[in-house]
């Protein structure tokens, strides 16, 4: 004879469907009440001290978290020492203080673009075969310099370059060095001296150079 357990089966499912709980409305909201409160307590002691540096409990402050703020908020500061420039997080980049007490100012570069010495002229320059020649201008210190030069489609080498004026030692310093046979650009000069290019003909046959300046200088040649 066989037992048919299927009633006691049925039985036990309703008893452990019986015992979940079933939450209340009233226990729902208080229970969202107090995340709310959790959350607006979290939001006064913790989130406006680090981020906006809103502390009106003062909490912040004990734990710190203002500073987390009033870092984010700060700029930093540079501060040019020696050789190199100071910044305030401690990065360093290497810089000439010199060379920043040197520079032109905006007002210094308009006046000598306005100097009664500028002057524009049109040369052309033969550069012989295998050959190399310097074509340079006197120009004074912090003087503005247009110029174009192309030679119809042969690519030369050139070199456009200062030389400070006195200087026994050699010393260049170079603007621009590349292979190309027509350039268009500016200069405002670093210093008093001679500024000017040296082409380098690596062809078998001598090629013009069609050159056009405009600025306060004397030609040299």
């Amino acid at each position: 004879m066989k037992t048919n357990d299927k009633p006691n089966s049925i039985n036990q499912n309703e008893t452990l469907f019986n015992s979940i709980p079933v939450h209340s409305s009233a226990t729902l909201v208080k229970a969202s009440v107090a995340a709310s409160a959790i959350a607006a307590v979290v939001l006064i002691t913790a989130i406006l001290p680090a981020e906006y540096n809103i502390d009106p409990t003062g909490i912040g402050k004990a734990l710190g978290l203002t500073q987390i703020a009033e870092a984010a908020s700060v700029i930093p500061e540079v501060a040019v020492s020696g050789s190199e420039t100071v910044f305030a997080f401690g990065q360093t980049a290497p810089v000439n203080s010199k060379e920043i007490a040197n520079a032109p100012s905006v007002g210094e570069i308009a006046q000598a673009r306005q100097t009664p010495g500028v002057r524009s002229d049109t040369v052309k320059i033969n550069i012989p075969a295998g050959k190399g020649l310097e074509y340079k201008l006197l120009m004074d210190e912090f003087v503005h310099l247009k110029y174009e030069w192309s030679t119809g489609g042969e690519e030369l080498y050139f070199d456009f370059h200062g030389e400070p004026k006195g200087d026994t030692t050699g010393y260049f310093e170079s603007f621009s060095i590349t292979t190309s046979d027509k350039v268009k650009g500016s200069l405002t000069t670093p210093f008093a001296g001679a500024h000017g290019w040296y082409w380098k003909n690596k062809t078998d046959s001598p090629i013009t150079v069609t050159l056009s300046t405009t600025g306060d200088y004397t030609i040299k040649g």
